[in-house]
């Protein structure tokens, strides 16, 4: 069978509410991906706090620093108008929910600004079929599946998941037709440490899909902010880092910028924050998936520099992925 080439622009995380520089960041995406003449471009969620952060239903005892710098130091970005930036592309554009802009509204506030129309969903460009999932769900003590809602998912030790309804959607849209596929999330959903709960029963239905011939091809998230691929059972599982930053919390927190800019983004300070935007470039064909990265590099004192013993990049590297 044979495909056509497609290609997008892709990000994630920019997290427009912990750093300073998040309007160039996204202005460098924007402006390159208009060069490249994608066919579309997409972002993987946490791109910033839909609403103001005053409301957070989380307790005080598991409520993150983030989100406690938020709630006492509200930042004023431009969100709206680098949201219309992105959503004005010339080509077509699409979202996938991150928690993060859960952490002070509901997934209906946050589908609102971001001119969503359905937290999960599909779309095709060129042959391919791609695919959005919302894996920002928790399960209850008495097993009930609820979505993440004002920062409570911090609460929650049973998560993310993706929930019963879009599973049962997930399967019907992959039987549907015989195009193939590529899916979007923003946690990833091959078995690992920050992954989906029930990264099994999603393996045994990306099985079944593919038993007559390849279907699921890959699986692009963000969440993790590391470069990553593995695979499992022939599909491909790529965490795409972040546009910004890694976040390291309070065990490595050190001021890098000025007084200004601190006092504005108290947050800051948690992250090992990248010099470059980081984003990429996808060309999908029928025999591979070829990622065009960015090479960058963190702001001094880097994780080497403080002793952390974690292997951390601030780079997005180039892969040829073969099918």
């Amino acid at each position: 069978m044979h495909y056509n080439n497609v290609r997008f622009g892709i990000f994630t995380d920019l997290h427009l509410d912990i750093m300073h520089d998040g309007r160039a960041r996204l202005n460098a995406f924007i402006d390159q991906m208009e060069k490249e003449n994608v066919d579309f471009i997409i972002q993987l969620g946490d791109f910033c706090y839909p609403e103001d952060t005053s409301k957070c239903l989380c307790s005080e005892e598991n409520l993150p620093v983030n989100l406690k710098n938020a709630m006492t130091t509200p930042i004023d970005v431009p969100k709206i108008e680098l949201l219309e930036k992105f959503n004005h592309f010339s080509k077509p554009h699409y979202h996938v929910l991150g928690n993060h802009e859960l952490d002070f509204c509901s997934k209906k506030q946050a589908m609102k600004l971001y001119g969503m129309e359905n937290r999960f969903y599909s779309f095709t460009c060129k042959g391919w079929k791609f695919i959005v999932l919302d894996g920002n769900n928790f399960k209850t003590e008495s097993g009930e599946f609820k979505d993440y809602y004002y920062g409570d998912y911090f609460d929650s030790k049973d998560l993310p998941y993706i929930d019963p309804e879009q599973m049962s959607w997930l399967e019907k849209e992959l039987f549907s037709d015989e195009m193939p596929v590529v899916i979007f999330s923003h946690q990833p959903l091959n078995k690992s440490s920050r992954g989906i709960k029930n990264a099994d029963e999603l393996l045994d239905l990306f099985d079944n899909v593919n038993k007559n011939g390849k279907r699921v091809y890959l699986c692009i998230n963000g969440h993790t902010h590391v470069d990553v691929y593995t695979e499992c059972n022939g599909v491909g599982y790529y965490t795409l880092n972040s546009m910004s930053n890694h976040w390291i919390g309070k065990d490595f927190a050190k001021h890098r910028f000025s007084n200004e800019i601190e006092s504005s983004f108290p947050n800051l300070q948690y992250t090992f924050p990248y010099k470059k935007p980081l984003y990429a470039v996808v060309e999908l064909d029928s025999k591979r998936a070829y990622i065009k990265g960015k090479t960058g590099e963190f702001f001094e004192p880097g994780p080497v520099d403080m002793g952390c013993k974690q292997e951390l990049s601030a780079s997005i590297c180039d892969r040829e992925i073969i099918w």
